[in-house]
């Protein structure tokens, strides 16, 4: 890599490529923009979210799907700073971290798929609900709404396995439907 495109870590000397620095910045930003998107909505923000409850619930799904994968993917890239520290430390050969911008597109995405899997999650549960219950008796709690937010937090937090899910359930789905022909 060029000297240009390298930063020096001040404390031990390593050098990191600038998409190291940019992907944890980034990360940061998109907690603190999903917790103070969340406050909001709490709030009352935007007005056309607090008109519907089922929207505003739907709303906030997606925002603690975007915290969960965010924190996710926090906490896979400081696992793998604190590993390469850690074996340089110690003097130990480790591998290089890849930062290319497959890694990159990785951890960018990341909260955008927590996002969509959280208001997904919740679509699926409330459909779920309707199925079980009479249309007109269809009524959320403050309890059933922390258990979707919950829902949508542990969806996000594990974007691999839902889509790992997911995908077992549409093969199964499919599957079903192409041998009855």
């Amino acid at each position: 890599m060029d000297a240009d495109k390298l930063c020096m870590d001040a404390e031990n000397k390593t050098r990191r490529p600038l998409a190291c620095y940019f992907v944890g910045g980034l990360l940061l930003c998109f907690l603190v923009a999903a917790i103070a998107f969340g406050i909001a909505m709490h709030l009352g923000w935007p007005e056309i979210f607090c008109r519907s409850g089922l929207l505003k619930a739907h709303g906030m799904c997606a925002i603690f799907g975007m915290i969960g994968a965010t924190l996710a993917a926090m906490r896979k890239y400081y696992q793998a700073l604190i590993t390469e520290e850690t074996d340089a430390t110690k003097g130990q050969p480790s591998e290089k971290i890849n930062w290319g911008w497959g890694w990159q597109y990785y951890y960018v995405t990341r909260p955008l798929l927590g996002a969509i899997l959280g208001a997904l999650s919740f679509t699926l549960s409330y459909v779920g609900i309707q199925i079980l219950a009479k249309p007109s008796d269809i009524q959320l709690s403050n309890h059933g709404r922390y258990l979707l937010f919950g829902l949508a937090l542990v969806s996000g937090f594990s974007v691999s396995h839902v889509l790992n899910r997911l995908n077992s359930v549409a093969k199964q789905v499919f599957k079903a439907s192409s041998s009855k022909r």
